[in-house]
């Protein structure tokens, strides 16, 4: 199946990702693969919430083709640009469902 997409996916799958507050520990650029993708709002508000011990204001859902990752892709935090609104931040991945039937991965973060 063919994504159409509108952003990329920065993406780094090792390391400790979360610092004692439960915070997403920035990695260095270099250290993350880049994929295009397609970058979905689930909720996005001016208010936030607080959840999961920290204050967060938008959720995402990302999806992409399985054939341009590795096949031991693995995603633990990731760095969303859109072609539009920007870079969206740094968060940390929630879910991880891959569908093999239309060779695609989406990632809720």
């Amino acid at each position: 199946m063919q994504i159409f997409p509108n952003g990329t996916m920065r993406y780094s799958s090792s390391g400790s990702d979360l610092d004692e507050e439960g915070m997403p520990i920035p990695v260095p650029q270099r250290q993350m693969a880049e994929v295009r993708c397609t970058i979905t709002t689930l909720t996005e508000h001016s208010r936030g919430r607080y959840e999961d011990g920290k204050y967060r204001a938008s959720s995402y859902s990302v999806t992409l083709n399985s054939e341009d990752v590795a096949a031991d892709f693995a995603p633990s935090v990731v760095t969303l640009v859109h072609d539009r609104k920007g870079n969206l931040g740094t968060f940390q991945v929630q879910r991880v469902e891959y569908y093999d039937i239309t060779q695609t991965i989406e990632i809720w973060v």
